[in-house]
This record gives C-alpha cells, sequence and structure tokens, in this order.
C-alpha cells in the first residue's frame, strides 16, 4: 500500500516472483530508512521548483549557519583527529555550498540513498541474520503486502464505485490543501484502480510540496487555518516509533563521541545507517540491544577516527528494554551463551561461559531480578564475570542486557522473605548474631521487591513487617521510612504522631525489661538495640513531625 509520503510496501516485484538476496537486502533496508527518506521526498521540489529567489534567499540563511556549524570546535577538533587519523577531512565534511547548504530535513534523497550504499549493503544482512528469522519475515511481510494490494485491487474494480471511494477515502485522511479533486467519470472508467491510485499519490505529492513551500516561506505567524491545519496534520504523520528508531541512533553515535552534524549528507547518512541498523536489531532480542564491536568498529571507520571497538561498542551503555528483559530472563544456557557471545562480537572461552550462567543465577530463587536485584546480587554477579576474564565494559553490558540475570516475582520474592526471615529468627535466639544480620538482610532485599511493586497492596501490617525486618537488617532509615508508613490511613497528623509515638515507646519499655532480665543473652541485648536505633532515625525522619516532649521521652534509654 502507499501512504500520504510516497513510500511504497509492495515494491516492484512482481507478485509471486520471489527476489534474490541482494534484491531482498535492498529492499530491506529501504524498509528500515523510508522514514528517513519520506520527507525528503516531499522536500525536494524546494530545489528544482518555485521560486528561484526565495530559494536561494533560503539557501543563503542555511549557508550562513552551515558555515557556523563547520567552523565550530567540535568540529575543527574531529577534523584534526581526523587527520592525526590519517584521514583527508574535506572528503567527509559537510559542504556549504549549493543545495547541501541546506538543512539535513531538506536534502536530497540521493545524499541518504548513496550514503547507506556507502555503509555498504552488508550491515543490514549482518543485521538481520544475528536475530534469526527476521530476514524471512521481512521477505514473507513483502510477499503478503503484495498479495493484499493485489487483492484490494480486484475488489476495487468489482465495485462500481470503487475507484470513486480510493479519492473519497485519501480527502478524508489528509488536510484540506492536500485534499484532490475527482477527476470526470469518463476520465475515471478509462483508468484502472491501481492507476487511481498513482495519479492520487502524485497529485498529493505535488500539493504537500507546493504547500511545505508555502509553509516554509511565509512562516508561523503568517499561516492561514488550512496552512496551520496541514502543519499540525504533517507533525502526526512521522510515528513515535520512528522518530525513537533515529533518535536512539543517533543517541548512540553522540555517546559514541560522532559529531555527525560534521559530516557531509553523504557520510553522515553511512554512519546513522549503520547505528539504525542495530538500533532496529533490538526487536530480535538481547543479542541486538547494544552495538557489537565489529559494529562500533565500522561506524569509527566510517567517521575516520580511531577508537577502541570494545569500548566504542559500549558506549551508549544501552538498558534493554522490559521486552527484551523477559527474552533474556527465558533463554537456555546454551542460547544465553550465544547471545552473549552475539553481543559482545566475539567467542566466549568455556571459563567465561561457566561464569555467564552463575551469574545469571545469582539471586535465583530469592524473586529478585532485573531492576530489583540487591547491590549484593550485583556486586556478586559482577565479581564472577570479572574473575572469568570479562572486561569492564563486557560486564557492565551483559548485565545491562539482562544476559545474566531473570526476572523479578513479587510472589516468590515475598515467600524467599518470609523463610529468611524466620531463618535469621532462629539464628538470633541461637545467639548467631552476625549471621542473623546477614539473613535478615537477604530478607529484606526480597521483601523489597514487594514493597516496590505498585499492583501489590500494602496493609499496615506489611509494613510493620518490613520496619522490623529492615531494622534487624541493620537498615534503619528504611525500617522508619515502612514504620511511619504503618500509619498511612491516617489522615489527622496529631493522631498519626500520636500513634506512632506509642506504638514505638511501649515496643521500647518491652525490650528493655527483656533485656534487663537477660543480660546474658545476646539476642536480647541487639533486639533492644537495633529498636533504639529504629526509634532515632523515625524522630531524625522529615516525614513525621512529633513534639519535642515526645522526642525526648523517646530517645530515653
Amino acid at each position: 500500500m502507499w501512504n500520504h509520503f510516497g513510500i511504497a510496501g509492495p515494491w516492484a516485484v512482481e507478485p509471486g516472483v520471489w527476489c534474490s538476496d541482494r534484491f531482498c537486502m535492498k529492499h530491506l533496508l529501504i524498509f528500515l530508512f523510508g522514514i528517513l527518506f519520506s520527507f525528503v521526498a516531499q522536500a525536494e521540489p524546494l530545489f528544482c521548483g518555485g521560486n528561484p529567489y526565495k530559494v536561494k534567499a533560503l539557501a543563503d540563511v542555511s549557508r550562513n549557519t552551515c558555515l557556523e556549524t563547520l567552523k565550530s570546535k567540535e568540529c575543527q577538533d574531529l577534523f584534526a583527529k581526523m587527520r592525526a587519523n590519517g584521514e583527508k577531512p574535506e572528503e567527509k565534511a559537510l559542504k556549504c555550498h549549493d543545495q547541501s547548504s541546506l538543512s539535513r530535513a531538506a536534502e536530497s534523497t540521493w545524499g541518504y540513498t548513496s550514503g547507506c550504499a556507502v555503509g555498504g549493503w552488508n550491515f543490514v544482512k549482518d543485521s538481520f541474520v544475528a536475530i534469526g528469522t527476521a530476514i524471512g519475515e521481512g521477505a514473507a511481510k513483502v510477499a503478503l503486502d503484495m498479495e493484499a494490494e493485489a487483492a484490494a485491487n480486484k475488489a476495487c474494480e468489482a465495485d462500481p464505485k470503487g475507484k470513486e471511494n480510493l479519492f473519497k477515502q485519501y480527502n478524508s485522511t489528509v488536510p484540506k490543501l492536500l485534499q484532490v479533486q475527482m477527476p470526470e467519470a469518463s476520465v475515471l472508467k478509462r483508468a484502472n484502480c491501481a492507476t487511481v491510485k498513482r495519479i492520487i499519490k502524485m497529485q498529493g505529492m505535488d500539493k504537500g510540496n507546493a504547500t511545505l513551500r508555502l509553509v516554509m516561506m511565509k512562516g508561523d505567524k503568517n499561516l492561514s487555518a488550512d496552512e496551520r491545519e496541514y502543519v499540525q496534520w504533517s507533525q502526526k504523520q512521522v510515528t513515535p516509533s520512528n522518530i525513537d528508531l533515529v533518535g536512539m541512533a543517533k543517541a548512540k553515535l553522540k555517546e559514541m563521541g560522532v559529531q555527525i552534524e560534521c559530516y557531509n549528507s553523504q557520510q553522515a547518512a553511512a554512519i546513522v545507517c549503520e547505528a539504525v541498523a542495530e538500533v532496529a536489531t533490538l526487536a530480535g532480542g538481547p543479542a541486538g540491544v547494544a552495538l557489537k564491536a565489529a559494529k562500533a568498529k565500522n561506524i569509527m571507520k566510517l567517521a575516520g577516527v580511531g577508537a577502541d571497538a570494545g569500548k566504542a561498542s559500549t558506549a551508549s551503555r544501552t538498558v534493554a528494554s522490559a521486552a527484551e528483559l523477559e527474552k533474556a530472563a527465558k533463554l537456555s544456557n546454551i542460547e544465553r551463551v550465544t547471545a552473549a557471545e552475539k553481543s559482545l562480537g566475539r567467542s566466549l572461552s568455556e571459563a567465561e561461559k561457566k561464569a555467564l550462567i552463575s551469574a545469571h543465577e545469582v539471586g535465583k530463587g530469592t524473586g529478585r531480578g532485573y531492576g530489583t536485584y540487591s547491590k549484593t546480587d550485583l556486586s556478586d554477579k559482577a565479581n564472577i564475570l570479572k574473575n572469568a576474564g570479562f572486561k569492564a565494559e563486557e560486564r557492565d553490558l551483559l548485565m545491562r542486557q539482562g544476559l545474566a540475570g531473570s526476572l523479578s516475582d513479587t510472589k516468590a520474592a515475598r515467600d524467599f522473605a518470609n523463610k529468611a526471615r524466620l531463618e535469621a529468627d532462629k539464628l538470633r535466639v541461637s545467639g548467631n548474631i552476625s549471621e542473623s544480620t546477614n539473613s535478615y538482610r537477604k530478607a529484606s532485599d526480597s521483601y523489597e521487591v514487594f514493597m516496590n511493586d505498585a499492583k501489590a497492596a500494602k496493609s499496615s501490617r506489611d509494613y510493620w513487617v518490613g520496619a522490623k525486618m529492615n531494622a534487624s537488617a541493620e537498615r534503619y532509615d528504611k525500617a522508619a521510612e515502612y514504620f511511619i508508613k504503618t500509619e498511612q490511613a491516617t489522615s489527622r497528623s496529631d493522631v498519626k504522631a500520636q500513634n506512632i509515638f506509642d506504638a514505638l515507646n511501649r515496643e521500647k519499655d518491652e525490650l528493655r525489661v527483656i533485656a534487663a532480665r537477660n543480660p546474658a543473652s545476646k539476642s536480647a541485648q541487639k533486639n533492644y538495640q537495633d529498636h533504639k536505633k529504629l526509634i532515632e532515625a523515625v524522630v531524625n525522619s522529615k516525614n513525621l513531625q512529633l513534639g519535642d516532649a515526645w522526642k525526648r521521652e523517646l530517645l530515653k534509654p
């Protein structure tokens, strides 16, 4: 199907004819970068039509901006670096003459398409092969699109009002200035539906070009109501996913230190194409989340600067989305190793493979996972990977991609927290204070998964358990936070303060008596000390206003 920008779905292939590998690669590229070219396709008439004096005026303004960019410290530093690397900056630098002085959004389509060719068709093939069946799915989609188009045309021909409806359908989806007038019935009769679609598309693009020129010349303040309607409509035509794709690619390049604005359109396109191809592989799972070292090296080569490919590949420190993390969690051990090798761009040794699996299993059974791992969990994972020989940037990448982790599970986390708390209670009663404190910390780590789950309802009792658990784990500020929340249902601040004071003071008296009667009991002494620390944290909390008299009473031994 065609759209308002003239980007074709069923490309120039006859239905039923399978394309060659190279041909499919080319069209997969077009599919990926149609979003880059769609607006440019409309902008081209700025250079070949309309009032030549106005076009020249636009070019003069843009040329000045271009020269300022070219002379900027960032670009000059880049060019110096390129020369030091044996490159010729003039071959890749931004050109401030003729049409190339206009903004990137209005450069010729050829500048982008040839730039992607410079980047090489191979990067498309490599990227899609890397995610398994994507090439097959992409080619299948092309075939399905062609079949759907043929079926739609057949239905259109069978409908007496089919051609007329094409105009009505198109005009109902575009602003007034882009609407196409329906020809006489005799003219429609001589054309088939496919021809009518092409006519509508061409006339729509012509109107779009003319309107775009007009809007750019007039400026925002002088637009008519119809022209404003067109501007608002145009802004909605690029979908958020498309914007994100290009934006993510440019963000990667920026974080890699690539000054994309300093390059001419062809070279910039070659670099952006390489980055976008990698961003597109996000759909394939964790293996495509970050730039592989080989890809990063190619980008830096296109940019004309030298860089450590391993560092460049992880410069963006991309964090996997929830969907990618879920896929990563479900990988088998073999799949996990394969994904890690693809991501890092190298083979893993046997020791590294074992370490990857061991790191993945840290926290197993605790309910903790992505976003809820404790500091200890993360430290243990990093140390396992480090001891196996993974570099710092590789460790960071594997953990951010989820290849060394798993999903969190609120129910499992709460169950583990309860078991660990009971075990900690036993250890404390036995007098093993150090081990019991560590066990309370493990329990608290998993309990946090439950407490941070926005979908899980929490009662006053839940907050009280969290407070006691964290106090026993010597995390007194967190314990105070939860203790105060036990009264979150109380609306009056004075009543809330009274209730919290009473609860803390009552338990303090009880624990003091027990500790006094059992001076040799390590557990009795530790429980009393933990509660006193909890009281101090509550008294000092900014989330609760206690009277000075109450504070003095609570802080008494």
